[in-house]
């Protein structure tokens, strides 16, 4: 196992870094092990070559980082009584930095044990730690759970606008010129209709974008759902996520659910469809948004909006006609949920018994921060009288004056009832949005 380590770290010093688009994350060194979570092919191998590029650039050289991918066959009977050979071939091939060496531990799951050998590392203060693993063995969010306290988490995410503007060279500066705007806005309508997993963006044809969308969702379905789960009714959670999925963007109600299965011969109960939903969650396919309420009981009784990690899943429902506001308000909803991870800004839907509903309560805290619609409107005259009666009269009730609603190219500010309504483009709010 020594010869077979040494040729691992060693191979390390002379790999040639990939050339990447720099994801918008924070690169720093933290005490704690972290981990980074989110969708399977999101990029979580590159992100790490990522740290590796930021770290040379601050300062640190190859010898100090050790990227190690635990895929490695010649590391596959790695066992724990090979840590004290681990950890002297680590030592005799790197060197430290600051009395320190950076560990990059890619596909954690296929070391034995590895919840003790990270934990070992940690104890020791001697090495500062990122790990990745494959949610086909243990959630992204397992990952973190095992280490008991000692982590903090990344989530990385499919390309976000900025960074999808990023990979296509598109120009952001200018947009008074038509063209330049013009540009961005079909640019948009990619992301919009594709997504942003990278290597889905790189494809040139929409066949072969959908044909790589079409064989995500199958893994995760096999590989993070059927297997680890150990799922025996594998035909009726088809069933399961063909309605959820026909639901993205809209409500589902488990109560709903339930009896909708019983009518057609299917028992199944509302405890066991929401494990169904979670399992999907925790493989980061899909999140839910709850509706607004003061207590949680409130909350939990009601429906969840459902939408999925990523625009390019809408491709593989069957649709009739194009729905741009649909996918507008997804949008928006996975750029907000990862603002509450990186923000701690929580957000909900609101409605009232007359129907009237904002697609957004953003909550920070016990202060109602912002409230959001979000509608397909180029000009004024587009945007439905419903949407702002909804807006203000949630605006009064939970006594919030900041309103927004996101337009597709709509851009103004008015007063109604002497409260200010600001009116912003999707893309302009997408490209000022912080994490």
């Amino acid at each position: 196992m020594e010869t077979n380590l040494k040729e691992v770290l060693s191979s390390w010093l002379t790999k040639d870094l990939p050339e990447l688009i720099e994801r918008e994350y924070p690169v720093k060194l933290s005490r704690n092990i972290v981990a980074i979570i989110g969708p399977r092919r999101a990029g979580k191998t590159y992100f790490l070559f990522q740290i590796v590029k930021e770290l040379l650039n601050s300062g640190y050289e190859r010898e100090n980082i050790a990227y190690i991918d635990f895929e490695d066959i010649r590391l596959k009977n790695l066992k724990p009584k090979d840590y004290s050979t681990f950890i002297k071939v680590l030592h005799e091939v790197f060197k430290e930095k600051n009395d320190k060496l950076i560990l990059l531990l890619d596909e954690i799951q296929n070391l034995e044990e590895w919840q003790s050998w990270i934990r070992t590392l940690h104890n020791s203060n001697k090495y500062y730690i990122w790990v990745t693993g494959s949610s086909s063995k243990l959630s992204s969010k397992e990952i973190a759970t095992q280490l008991r306290g000692r982590y903090s988490s990344l989530l990385l995410l499919p390309f976000s606008f900025k960074e999808f503007l990023k990979y296509k060279s598109v120009e952001t500066k200018y947009l008074n010129v038509p063209e330049v705007k013009g540009k961005l806005l079909r640019n948009l309508r990619e992301y919009l209709s594709f997504g942003g997993f990278p290597d889905v963006v790189k494809e040139e044809g929409e066949k072969e974008k959908i044909e790589l969308l079409k064989i995500y969702k199958e893994t995760i379905f096999y590989r993070d759902i059927v297997e680890r789960f150990s799922i025996k009714s594998v035909a009726f959670l088809e069933n399961f996520l063909t309605i959820i999925m026909d639901n993205f963007g809209n409500y589902i109600s488990l109560s709903k659910l339930e009896n909708y299965f019983k009518s057609i011969g299917l028992k199944k109960s509302k405890k066991t469809l929401s494990n169904y939903a979670k399992y999907f969650e925790n493989a980061f396919f899909l999140f839910t948004v709850e509706k607004f309420g003061y207590k949680t009981k409130e909350r939990v009784q009601q429906p969840k909006k459902v939408f999925p990690i990523d625009l390019g899943f809408y491709n593989l429902i069957p649709k009739f006609s194009e729905n741009i506001g649909r996918l507008a308000e997804s949008l928006v909803a996975i750029s907000l949920y990862k603002s509450k991870f990186y923000n701690g800004i929580d957000f909900f839907y609101w409605k009232d018994y007359q129907q009237n509903e904002v697609d957004f309560v953003l909550k920070e805290g016990l202060k109602i921060k912002q409230l959001i619609q979000v509608t397909y409107a180029s000009s004024k005259d587009e945007i439905e009288k419903r949407e702002l009666k909804a807006l203000l009269k949630a605006s009064k009730l939970l006594r919030c004056k900041n309103l927004l609603i996101i337009t597709w190219d709509y851009e103004d500010e008015i007063k109604i009832e002497n409260k200010k309504i600001v009116f912003k483009p999707l893309w302009k709010w997408l490209l000022n949005i912080s994490f």
